[in-house]
This record gives structure tokens, sequence and C-alpha cells, in this order.
């Protein structure tokens, strides 16, 4: 019915549901182990699971230091005792600074660090008792967050002034690789991302010293580009459940894990298509329109319009009827989690065989 997605009584849910499917998940796990050659050179980013039960999976198979985004989701992350967490994002206010500095005493067997890209960050972080240390989060073309190579120099000088000890490396999310389909174009772009952290690494360490210096850097569109850099960490979010933006990298093994199961609610012949009860609360609205999904199964359906209950499905030729069940593949994996207050895990057979709850969806 829906290719390789096996499932049984698929007329007991009420959709729309988020669907996990064991088999896949393990599939992801196991190909990125191999790919990257060991767990060592891992560090994932919890913000595509958000999920207690999938970081212990995560741990299970011996990824032990993981990435995060929110204070919500290093909290309640902790409760897993990862070997590390790494709050990847800046904090921006006193009252950030004391809750993470509240998080780090309350979870004593996990090393903790974050991100500073700029005096401001520094000052608020420096003081919190139990860092472990920052990262320099560098930025190399994204233009999101971070700091220019240029202005290095002054941010290590109040650094060294602070006669701060505790910066353990540098962190590069190199984001300006997403949607990039050409290898060729993707390898450009992360040989300058190399040279520029290079570049940064020994204007550090001819200023301060640093006892062992750590490189994270490489999204879920550019981790596989540095993997011959043996002393760089890897640090991918997408890859354990992907998406149809990601597949487009043809030469990745991932499998998309993570779909949503909706219905046909009604149909218009007239205009050649069905509204289906996957709207924009169901599934990625951040891609455009018709990137947001795609039916397995239904190659040349489409969909031309959101609201935030239905969706409008060109059928283009494809066949489609009132009560129907459709499986989507979500446009971006990372922005389905949330939607959802558990997700139905799906077993190799077919059936459910239990559920993942996302437990860290809220930001506070």
């Amino acid at each position: 019915m829906f290719n390789d997605y096996k499932i049984n009584n698929v007329e007991s849910f009420e959709t729309p549901e988020h669907l996990i499917f064991e088999e896949k998940v393990l599939n992801n796990i196991e190909s990125i182990i191999s790919l990257v050659g060991g767990e060592d050179r891992l560090i994932p980013h919890a913000k595509t699971h958000k999920s207690k039960d999938t970081l212990n999976l995560l741990i299970e198979n011996g990824l032990k230091k993981h990435k995060t985004s929110t204070l919500n989701e290093l909290e309640i992350l902790a409760e897993c005792k990862p070997e590390t967490l790494i709050l990847a994002y800046p904090i921006s206010s006193e009252v950030k600074a004391k809750r993470l500095e509240k998080i780090i005493k309350i979870f004593p067997e996990t090393k903790f660090y974050t991100i500073i890209s700029n005096t401001f960050h520094f000052d608020l972080v420096k003081d919190i008792v139990n860092l472990d240390g920052i990262y320099i989060d560098l930025d190399t073309g994204m233009n999101r967050t971070g700091i220019s190579k240029e202005n290095i120099p002054n941010l290590i000088d109040y650094i060294s002034s602070n006669s701060y000890k505790k910066l353990k490396g540098i962190h590069a999310y190199d984001g300006q690789t997403y949607g990039i389909v050409s290898v060729e174009d993707r390898v450009i772009n992360t040989q300058k991302t190399l040279k520029d952290i290079r570049e940064v690494e020994k204007k550090i360490k001819e200023k301060l010293s640093v006892d062992d210096f750590e490189i994270i850097v490489g999204g879920s569109w550019s981790f596989h580009f540095y993997i011959e850099e043996k002393d760089i960490k890897l640090s991918p979010g997408t890859w354990i459940y992907w998406d149809i933006s990601n597949i487009k990298q043809k030469e990745l093994p991932f499998q998309i894990a993570g779909v949503v199961l909706g219905q046909v609610i009604d149909q218009n012949n007239s205009n050649d298509t069905v509204t289906i009860d996957i709207g924009a609360k169901a599934v990625s609205s951040d891609p455009p329109t018709e990137n947001r999904l795609r039916l397995i199964d239904k190659p040349n359906a489409k969909l031309i319009f959101q609201n935030e209950e239905h969706g409008i499905i060109k059928l283009n030729g494809e066949s489609l009827k009132l009560g129907d069940y459709v499986l989507a593949q979500p446009g971006h994996a990372c922005t389905v989690t949330p939607k959802y207050n558990r997700a139905i895990k799906i077993d190799k057979e077919g059936n459910i065989s239990g559920q993942i709850t996302p437990h860290a969806r809220d930001r506070v």
C-alpha cells in the first residue's frame, strides 16, 4: 500500500498521525556510524527528535555526546545522563545564564558546554559554576549566528584578558550548504569552511593555551565532507529521521524514518484535487508549499495549497478517493516533531510497537 512502509490495520489510526519506523531509524544509526568510522566522531544534534526515547537509543548504540538548541532540550535530555551535552545556541540573558547554571548543578554526571561569538555572550557565561567550557561559534558563511574569522583576534584577546581557562575549541555550523544538490559545489563550500576553521584554530593556539582542543562542524548537508579530517567531530541532526529535502543527497544512505499518516477528507473532481487532513499544523510548514510533503506511492500528486488543518492535493493522474489513507514524507523532519505530543513506533512487521515522546518539544 505504501511501498516499503508496512502498516497493519491502518484504519485503526486517527489521522493525522506522526509515525516513526523502527527499522529505518536503526538503519540510519548503523549507516552513520559506519560512514564516519566510529561513534566517537559524532556529536548529533537533538533538535530533530527532542526525545529521551531516541536519545537513549543513540546512547545504547555508543553515541554519548550530543548537541541541543534550547535550555529545555538540555535539561530534559540530561536526564538520560549522556557523557556530554553542548548548548549550541548562545546565552543572551542573565535569566538564561542562571537557568543553565541550575541545570549543570542538577546533573553532575554530564559535562556541559555552550557557545559564544562575542564578548556579550562570554560575559554572561564565564562565571557559570561548573560549566565545563565554551566553544567559539564561527560563522563560515550562513550569516545567522557566529563570529567572522576577521573578528576572532579581538575576541581571543578579551578571553585572554579575563584569564579564562575553559575555552574548548571551535564550533561551526555550515548551514549555507543546505539545499545544494551538487556534491562538487558542496565540496568546494566545505573546503572553504575548513580553511577558515584552520586559520582560526591557528590564531587561538598562538594566543591561548587550550588542552584537548576540539573542533565541531557539519550539518546534515556537509558533515561527511570532513570525515578525512580525523581531529574534527561531526554534528548532523536530521539524519536520524531524514526527509524529502535531505534525500536529494544521493550519496548518503539514510532512509526517511518519520512520516505523517493522513486521510482524504474531501474531493473536487472538476479541479482534479482532493483534500487531505495534513495541514500546516500536521507537517513541516517552513519549506515552500509544494515541498512540504510528498505522498508515498503517488509520485505525480502535488501539494498546491495548505491551511491549518487542510492540504489540497493536485492529483495529476494519480488516483485517490474519499476515505483513502495517505502517507506523507515531510519536507523538513525537524519541524514535524514538535507538532505532536507523541509519535507512534512501527516495527518491521508493520505493527505498533510503542511510542516516542518529544519530551523537549516546548522551549521552556
